[in-house]
């Protein structure tokens, strides 16, 4: 005989409420000695999730994914709306985002930013990353579907009609419900920062002294710098001069002045060059440009300028305007 509905509801409300778990249907919580956990991939350790700023509005999530490209991808407008695939053998109750319609491999789309993960000041969740869902395609006359479409019941009995897994990019409709939605969208952003699977980045937490964009090449503020600098915060390196040069990382986020955001020291990251190198320029050593906070693959060569090594570009692909650079900074020469 199988456990009973009885008996899969205490062990699931130990372990979910608790986070213990035995399968004694009389023990309860604070009886049980074994400790539950989730086993969990590296990829869904967000280790740069303290980076994602707050967003109380839809503007404002744009304005972050704006401001940091690496950190938070914007799904946001009816144009980048992502058709969800039905799992095959769930009776269309079960659909997963992926990048290619219909195409299980190609690139899941999994970690959206949950809002709830992302709490303002007064604890309100950051609302304007909250997904939007649609039966059929928005840009061409779909009709949202709302979070109490499908609802039945009231007060404690209340149930929803579908549920939106922000980890795993998955829909899943309830079988009353399932045939409303036939041909669902979703519109959000997606986490797209390190994970514990990016192991080979090293990176530091910073305060910007100015507005930094995620691409960005900082060096750090120095004593006596003057200019209304502060000590110790980071600003944009210029090869121009050697007080300016002395470049840090590269920003893997944004952030204003003030505020705190990573820096990549090491590994590969998206760096943002003054124009958009061409994917035949892969192998290129990369070097601080004169522009700041921008990187060239052109060695500066004017008279008081200074030559710093960033690393070698491998992800060009001629439209990316911050394409990866495998990074190894040195500090070449100050040119007389």
């Amino acid at each position: 005989m199988g456990f009973s509905d009885q008996e899969r509801l205490n062990m699931t409300t130990k372990a979910l409420l608790a986070s213990v778990l035995d399968a004694n249907p009389v023990a309860q919580w604070y009886e049980t000695r074994a400790s539950y956990a989730f086993l969990l991939d590296g990829s869904k350790v967000l280790t740069d999730l303290a980076s994602v700023p707050v967003a109380s509005s839809l503007t404002a999530a744009r304005n972050n994914a704006t401001a940091s490209p690496s950190l938070i991808e914007n799904l946001s407008t009816t144009g980048s709306a992502i058709r969800l695939t039905v799992v095959p053998g769930t009776n269309a109750s079960t659909y997963l985002a992926y990048r290619t319609y219909n195409d299980t491999t190609s690139e899941q789309l999994d970690n959206w930013i949950q809002p709830q993960m992302i709490p303002q000041s007064t604890g309100a969740a950051s609302i304007g990353y909250s997904i939007v869902l649609y039966d059929g395609d928005p840009a061409a006359g779909g009709t949202e579907v709302t979070t109490t479409d499908g609802t039945t019941g009231s007060g404690s009995a209340t149930t929803v009609g579908w549920y939106w897994n922000y980890a795993l990019g998955m829909l899943l409709l309830s079988e009353d419900f399932r045939a409303t939605v036939s041909d669902p969208y979703v519109m959000g952003f997606r986490y797209t920062g390190t994970t514990a699977n990016d192991s080979d980045t090293d990176s530091t937490v910073m305060i910007a002294d100015e507005t930094i964009a995620a691409g960005d090449i900082v060096r750090v503020v120095k004593n006596g710098e003057g200019g209304g600098l502060t000590v110790g915060r980071s600003v944009k390196a210029n090869a121009g001069a050697i007080n300016t040069a002395e470049v840090l990382g590269i920003a893997t986020s944004g952030a204003t002045a003030g505020n705190a955001f990573l820096v990549a020291t090491s590994g590969s990251t998206g760096v943002t060059f003054g124009s958009t190198p061409a994917s035949t320029l892969n192998g290129s050593t990369v070097f601080l440009s004169t522009t700041s906070g921008k990187a060239t693959v052109t060695a500066p060569t004017g008279s008081g300028e200074s030559v710093v090594q960033l690393g070698i570009l491998t992800g060009a692909d001629g439209s990316s305007a911050s394409p990866t650079v495998a990074l190894n900074i040195n500090f070449v020469i100050a040119l007389g």
